[in-house]
């Protein structure tokens, strides 16, 4: 019985999130790394060589963990989110499978979609270095959003 409910698990999280690979080669593709890198954001990961960032669709089974390493590129990415985090340098978004929909179409940014009453994005991280870093973190908002909003 406990492999069949373990079989059932997995099954479920490659369903969750099954374009990850795609999120992925997509962020990698764009010119996002790079400036993280130029901001020091990307070196800002407690000593361990890479950030978390994790993505949680509210309602839904979809959650994924990002790594990302100092040269501010997606190197590891799981189904759920099996990393202990340290909001120090790591971050945490939840959004609704709408609201990432509506992230993915660029037309508002970061701060409207994590502006209570108005936008669907939850945030948790440092947040005094995501703002230093706007115009990367809109375009990181789009890639997340386009893949949700694929599944």
């Amino acid at each position: 019985m406990k492999k069949i409910i373990t079989l059932l698990f997995t099954l479920l999280s490659f369903s969750a999130f099954a374009s990850l690979d795609k999120l992925a080669s997509d962020y990698n593709a764009g010119p996002t790394a790079a400036e993280l890198v130029a901001s020091g954001w990307a070196g800002n990961d407690g000593g361990r060589g890479f950030k978390v960032i994790q993505i949680v669709v509210e309602g839904t089974d979809m959650t994924a963990e990002l790594h990302l390493d100092g040269t501010g590129k997606i190197v590891k990415y799981n189904r759920g989110l099996p990393t202990k985090v340290n909001f120090d340098f790591d971050y945490k978004m939840t959004s609704t499978k709408d609201g990432w929909a509506e992230m993915a179409t660029g037309k508002n940014g970061p701060m409207y979609h994590m502006t209570p009453f108005v936008g669907s994005l939850s945030f948790e991280g440092p947040m005094k270095e995501a703002m230093g870093n706007m115009g990367p973190f809109a375009q990181f908002l789009v890639v997340i959003g386009t893949n949700v909003a694929a599944e």
